[in-house]
């Protein structure tokens, strides 16, 4: 009886849990879609053989790469932002801006690895046909990457969702951070936070499991041209 009681706080919270969940998923996206963006400029900066420029973004990245996240969240939010705008700014915005500024370069690694990845071959052999280099970066390179690069950028993407619950430490008032703003109140801690656990579970596993199914299509086409080669 008293653990129904314990469980009764989701359902009476629901709604409170419910919008903390979209602050959550509206900050991943968000996050998603600019450091991926921002990732691949990045990326290909760092591919490029401007020596100059290769090198901003290496120092760019390392000096990103070496600050703790949640070190970086607190600087963008109490530090740059209000340097910059001379004030406060939300909450929302600054874990936005240090989400996408934190996680584009570690995609910008994985940019640059996979286009590493792509044979030589297959760039001789777009030279021989007149292609310029943007046009081959375009059209050859960058198609040919980004099914080597699907997994890794996913696995970020999974680690960029997980990593929002972090921005609860400057105020703002996501799934984790609703949580526990209901547990303080209620002392139902097991129940609660095996409940945001489970969602976080949900969300992630589901995008795992779209890329596993994105990754299985070229295998799956393979298999159908060689059976319709044998009939």
């Amino acid at each position: 009886m008293a653990t129904e009681l314990y469980w009764m706080d989701i359902f009476e919270n629901f709604d409170f849990l419910l919008k903390g969940l979209g602050i959550t998923m509206k900050l991943s996206l968000i996050s998603i879609i600019g450091s991926l963006f921002f990732g691949i400029f990045l990326g290909i900066i760092r591919y490029s053989k401007f020596f100059l420029i290769s090198w901003l973004a290496v120092a760019y990245i390392e000096i990103v790469r070496s600050v703790p996240l949640i070190l970086f969240i607190v600087f963008i939010h109490f530090g740059l932002m209000p340097y910059i705008f001379g004030g406060a700014v939300s909450f929302f915005a600054s874990s936005c801006v240090a989400f996408i500024i934190f996680t584009s370069a570690y995609i910008a690694e994985i940019i640059r690895s996979g286009l590493n990845s792509v044979e030589n071959t297959h760039i001789d052999a777009a030279k021989s046909l007149g292609f310029s280099a943007s046009q081959r970066l375009t059209f050859i390179i960058l198609p040919l990457a980004v099914s080597r690069m699907a997994p890794a950028l996913v696995s970020q993407f999974i680690s960029l969702i997980k990593d929002t619950s972090l921005a609860s430490t400057i105020g703002l008032i996501e799934l984790t951070r609703s949580g526990e703003i209901i547990y303080e109140r209620t002392h139902h801690v097991f129940e609660i936070l095996l409940f945001i656990a489970f969602v976080y579970f949900l969300i992630c596993f589901g995008l795992s499991k779209l890329c596993r199914i994105y990754e299985m299509k070229p295998y799956m086409q393979v298999e159908a041209e060689k059976a319709l080669v044998i009939n």
